[in-house]
């Protein structure tokens, strides 16, 4: 149910306002015409949350798949919908997401299917979610359909946590190099620079460099900043142009090593949410929409969107896959051998392994080169220092000798 606020007009010509309960805007208006109002402007009330709530109570990912294994498990059970969602209302910890589902109750309770309850949330259910169920409900396997989901879910949660806690460590070494370059600079050379000058000594170049580099820094930080912050607002202001977005999306997969790791990624998710849809039963056409739709990487959304294209004009899916060059070989072969063998969902389910597996394997080998890398930059880096401060003294000290 959803609150709406209207304006009207009855037929002596007096205007009325106020507000209304119920599923959706349509049926308001009717409601309203039954009591002889002819409506002007109907409008969908919404909370509008404070900040640190929007921050504190946002809905995870980890929620989510968590919610999405429950309501699976107890729709395999044997339990109504409805009594289902109910449970779930009471296990959320989750203020926000206990009052989403409390909405998505209500909604069911008036007559409206689980799909479309779903969709009014769009924050938290994503359009691939609410298309699968909506696909479980028509062919009667909603408990099929979020037991697959959850599984794709917590696969894909799995597979995040390995991106990241590959991560930690190269961020976090950087993050302290950041912060001892920024003592050095700050505190420690503007000290031995008041030292250096009370003598007649000729400073050696990477001293100068060094010198000069912290004066410049300590003058002119706030202008860095500015220029910092500019910059990072004009490439995102780029990045949300779809020219800029397709570009950048283009820059990235050319990237030695990144590139594979995005293109291994984004092939998982293609391939593993199309199987999902083809389970369902969902038709092949409406199948690349929703994965175009669910696409990150504008490269092969624009890709899927061309595939769309392709099919509607009768040519095979894996014939226009392979057709727009993005795809590699493997995955036109393997879909052509599922669309001869009417096993397009169960090639798909291979595919995504592969494509996780190899993704898996790239970060592994990021993180074992990323590690040797930094190593030898702070190497060079300390070396560098050492070079800059100790030299001086030891021309300082052999002019007094």
């Amino acid at each position: 149910m959803a609150i709406f606020v209207y304006k009207a007009r009855d037929f002596q010509g007096v205007d009325h306002k106020g507000t209304i309960d119920t599923v959706d805007a349509s049926r308001a208006a009717r409601i309203l015409s039954k009591k002889g109002l002819v409506v002007t402007s109907i409008i969908e009330k919404k909370d509008n949350p404070l900040l640190f709530e929007k921050i504190f109570n946002r809905v995870s990912f980890e929620e989510l798949v968590i919610s999405t294994r429950q309501l699976a498990t107890m729709i395999e059970s044997g339990l109504v919908l409805s009594e289902s969602i109910n449970i779930l209302v009471g296990q959320q910890s989750n203020p926000n997401f206990r009052k989403i589902w409390e909405e998505v109750l209500r909604d069911i309770n008036s007559g409206l299917d689980l799909a479309s309850s779903l969709r009014k949330h769009p924050e938290v259910f994503p359009s691939l979610y609410t298309s699968l169920v909506k696909a479980g409900e028509q062919a009667g396997n909603l408990d099929v359909i979020l037991t697959e989901m959850a599984n794709n879910l917590e696969r894909d949660r799995e597979f995040r946590s390995r991106v990241r806690g590959a991560m930690v460590y190269p961020i976090m070494v950087i993050g302290m190099m950041v912060v001892v370059v920024g003592i050095m600079m700050f505190f420690v050379i503007p000290r031995l620079t008041s030292l250096y000058s009370q003598s007649d000594i000729d400073l050696p170049l990477p001293t100068k460099i060094l010198i000069g580099s912290s004066n410049f820094l300590i003058g002119y930080w706030w202008l860095l900043l500015i220029l910092f912050i500019m910059a990072v607002f004009a490439f995102k202001k780029w990045v949300s142009t779809p020219g800029g977005k397709f570009a950048f999306d283009e820059f990235l997969l050319k990237v030695p090593l990144v590139g594979k790791i995005i293109r291994g990624t984004s092939l998982t998710s293609f391939t593993r949410t199309f199987g999902l849809l083809t389970t369902a039963g969902v038709p092949i056409l409406d199948s690349i929409t929703v994965v175009s739709d669910v696409t990150n990487n504008s490269v092969y959304k624009k890709a899927l969107l061309e595939t769309k294209l392709g099919v509607e004009r009768g040519l095979t899916m894996s014939a226009q896959l392979d057709e727009v060059g993005v795809f590699p070989k493997i995955v036109t072969q393997m879909y052509k051998v599922g669309e001869e063998t009417g096993k397009v969902d169960k090639i798909s389910f291979k595919l995504a392994e592969y494509f996780e597996s190899e993704a898996d394997h790239l970060v592994k080998n990021l993180t074992v080169i990323i590690e040797p890398v930094i190593l030898i930059i702070l190497g060079v880096g300390v070396a560098f220092l050492v070079l800059s401060i100790i030299l001086p003294i030891y021309k300082l000290t052999t002019s007094i000798g």
